[in-house]
């Protein structure tokens, strides 16, 4: 055999071993029951430490590219303004007293740097304080408690940031909802990268 069909033959089975060697090194990855698997999740991405009053409502907006957080404390005493746009590092910046506002109110509604205020306050009786859990189902026949927020004085939500805002004697807390990558999605997606381009 020739130079030239040497070269010929160790180019042909060096490129048959590159072709198969993902297919192999897939069969040798089976499924493993204790392997970890991508996890859906809720956790906290930030806190603020407790105020002088207790939070009783949070309304959320935004205002160009920022995304803003009030916190209304009981009894129409001030709001807190808060910038939730950097989540795991929210700033206050300022907490405005009712009195300033003419009113001891309640929120309405908020639009950005906007805020409708109410001349009384809600009629409805306050809530005692609860309980929060972040439970983990990722086994249903084991559930277990991630975390818990006792005293609990509001809830509020972001939705189209997966955000949920969770006030207690604690502070503001910012937990944000993760969904785990589905594998058989990541697996195409790998699989595009690779020999589609």
């Amino acid at each position: 055999m020739g130079s030239f069909e040497a070269k010929k033959l160790a180019g042909w089975a060096l490129a048959a071993m590159m072709a198969f060697a993902p297919a192999a090194s897939a069969k040798n990855k089976a499924p493993n029951s204790d392997a970890a698997q991508p996890q859906d999740s809720i956790e906290v991405v930030g806190h603020i430490p407790p105020t002088n009053h207790p939070v009783t409502n949070f309304v959320s907006t935004q205002h160009y590219s920022s995304y803003y957080l009030y916190a209304e404390h009981e009894s129409g005493r001030e709001i807190t303004l808060i910038d939730v746009t950097r989540t795991n590092r929210p700033l206050v910046l300022a907490d405005v007293p009712y009195s300033g506002l003419g009113s001891s109110g309640s929120l309405v509604a908020v639009a950005g740097t906007a805020a409708l205020v109410s001349s009384e306050m809600s009629d409805l009786p306050q809530a005692p304080p609860q309980s929060l859990k972040i439970m983990d189902f990722s086994d249903p026949q084991h559930p277990k408690v991630a975390r818990e927020f006792t005293g609990v004085t509001a809830v509020g939500r972001d939705n189209q940031r997966g955000l949920v805002f969770v006030a207690n004697p604690e502070g503001i807390w910012i937990l944000q909802r993760h969904f785990a990558e589905d594998p058989d999605v990541e697996a195409a997606y790998a699989k595009q990268v690779l020999y589609d381009h």
